[in-house]
């Protein structure tokens, strides 16, 4: 794969914690993304696939790293538009008050003409994560 990256960063009321609590279990990622998740997310070398109804693929992802700061997850094949690419959340203390999110999907050919499918699936996701984290309340974005 290419060293194209899709990057977002956004500043929340929450604290890391919170953030982190959506990404590092199924309940948590079923939260804010789809609601069909299954397998484990908390430790490096975890899998866990994805469902949606708009896709015939399952999306499988394996955590690749996980700490106080940082949440990776890693695509080895499924969806091959994804193939080899990494996805990451980057969390740390906002100044002041809250926390930074930095979303990096990394990965990708800078021509490849999935970028413009997914760059604003992500950010409507990562907006529901955002909202999810600081209220605490599960609300999906897709509903199988």
């Amino acid at each position: 794969m290419g060293d194209y990256a899709i990057k977002a960063q956004f500043e929340t009321s929450c604290s890391t914690q919170q953030l982190k609590d959506c990404l590092d279990n199924p309940a948590g990622i079923a939260g804010w993304w789809s609601d069909k998740v299954e397998g484990d997310a908390s430790a490096v070398g975890d899998t866990f696939q994805v469902t949606f109804p708009t896709s015939p693929v399952v999306f499988e992802l394996e955590v690749q790293s996980i700490s106080e700061g940082v949440v990776e997850w890693y695509v080895a094949q499924n969806p091959p538009w994804w193939k080899g690419t990494t996805i990451g959340f980057g969390l740390s203390p906002a100044n002041g008050s809250g926390a930074r999110l930095l979303f990096t999907h990394s990965g990708f050919d800078s021509d490849d003409p999935i970028i413009q499918v997914i760059t604003p699936a992500w950010v409507r996701f990562l907006d529901n994560l955002v909202a999810v984290a600081e209220s605490g309340r599960a609300n999906p974005a897709v509903v199988n």
